[in-house]
């Protein structure tokens, strides 16, 4: 391709989501360590990353209706430099309370930057390349995963500051990196309009927004799982894992401290070993193909929730990372299944409605499970590790029938104008 075809814009936010994500891999690797070395508490350390988390959860629907109403470039500029001027004052605060209060509005920034540059895809992506565009920047996002939490680990020995200050640089670069961005197509005047001519302020509006999250989206979900009993599994046990997942937020940390207190950036080479894992799992995913899906997604997290269970009882760094690659390894697997069996079995023009529902829903749990793994400290690393453990895969266990069942028992496509029909 000659240099005068490159799309520029494409590759231009394609870096800015890579840099932007692989700063944010030094501040997951850092805040807990910060925590957890300066204050020693467990409890503060889950609550410090759940604060962090919750402006995402909380918020996320209206920050993305602030980014469709406005210009994403401006926004995923401002949380760029927001996060940038925040993030290197994490390890100088005298006081937690301090440190959490910072935490809060890293979330804040961070909540702003990948929506809005995801929203940036209709003028990056052109038309006819929307597969080839699509992958490039999902890669942006998840290479990060692999390569941030390795440098991490590399820098920890320099001092948890040299964290803070790569994300800020990284931030900053991403930020510099949406100047000369084609501005997006504003939104129609007509569409403005639709919600009426007087919308409500913005604490109304959060309180529509809550009440859309936990009320409104529990209820309409289930509605749309109630027929499939095979979808109503995956979808149960989306929300155990994720609850799951943010326990080990916390676990990870404090095993790597506890046990591997030699090696000081351990924790950032044990994420790695989950990223590495994810990626391979990708691929093996194929290989699963001729089995029955419920079987495999049944297998897969009762494999990984094993690996968690296993990893108190390793003391050699060697094995330890070498669990967590196949702890990735296999939730990948499970996650290609998931979203495939979830496009198979719902009509096309209910997928995004059902992932609209789900993701905020899953965000909540995964504070959920930092909050508990807080709670919980105390009772030691083992019984965390068997708690991740039986969240994964218990629940995969006792609802076996149901991922059983196999694809015949999937209901057919309805046409649109049925799915329509039954939406109002």
């Amino acid at each position: 391709m000659q240099g005068s075809q490159r799309n520029w814009p494409l590759l231009r936010l394609a870096l800015s989501l890579f840099t932007l994500r692989l700063g944010a891999t030094m501040t997951a690797v850092g805040l807990p360590l910060l925590v957890l070395e300066q204050y020693g508490s467990g409890l503060q350390a889950a609550l410090t990353l759940a604060l962090e988390l919750l402006p995402n959860v909380l918020f996320g629907a209206v920050v993305g209706d602030l980014v469709d109403r406005g210009d994403p470039r401006r926004y995923a500029m401002g949380g760029a430099l927001g996060g940038a001027l925040v993030v290197p004052l994490l390890p100088a605060a005298d006081d937690l309370w301090q440190v959490q209060l910072l935490a809060i509005a890293c979330g804040v920034a961070y909540a702003f930057g990948v929506p809005a540059r995801m929203s940036l895809r209709t003028v990056a992506v052109p038309k006819g390349s929307e597969l080839r565009g699509n992958a490039l920047l999902v890669s942006a996002q998840r290479v990060p995963n692999l390569i941030g939490p390795a440098v991490a680990g590399v820098l920890v020995p320099f001092g948890l500051s040299l964290l803070f200050l790569t994300d800020a640089a990284f931030a900053l670069i991403a930020a510099v990196l949406m100047i000369g961005m084609p501005a997006p197509p504003p939104v129609p005047l007509d569409d403005r309009a639709a919600a009426g001519s007087a919308p409500p302020g913005r604490a109304a509006l959060v309180a529509v927004t809550l009440r859309r999250m936990f009320v409104d989206n529990v209820r309409e979900l289930t509605r749309l799982v109630a027929k499939d009993r095979f979808l109503g599994v995956l979808t149960l046990t989306s929300f155990t894992y994720m609850f799951g997942f943010g326990i080990s937020k916390l676990f990870l940390p404090l095993y790597a401290l506890h046990h591997y207190s030699e090696i000081p950036g351990m924790f950032g080479y044990l994420s790695a070993g989950i990223g590495l894992g994810a990626s391979l799992g990708g691929f093996l995913a194929a290989m699963f193909g001729r089995f029955r899906q419920g079987a495999v997604y049944m297998t897969v997290n009762v494999i990984e929730g094993v690996c968690w269970l296993l990893l108190p009882l390793l003391h050699h760094p060697a094995p330890a990372i070498g669990v967590l690659v196949l702890a990735g390894a296999f939730e990948a697997v499970g996650t290609v299944v998931f979203y495939a069996e979830v496009q198979s079995r719902l009509a096309a023009r209910m997928t995004g409605r059902y992932f609209a529902l789900l993701v905020p829903l899953c965000d909540a749990c995964l504070v959920l499970g930092v909050w508990a793994s807080g709670a919980l400290t105390g009772f030691g690393e083992p019984s965390l590790a068997a708690l991740i453990a039986v969240v994964i895969a218990g629940p995969a266990l006792m609802l076996a029938p149901g991922l059983l069942s196999g694809r015949a028992a999937g209901p057919k496509r309805e046409p649109a104008a049925a799915v329509t029909a039954e939406e109002r």
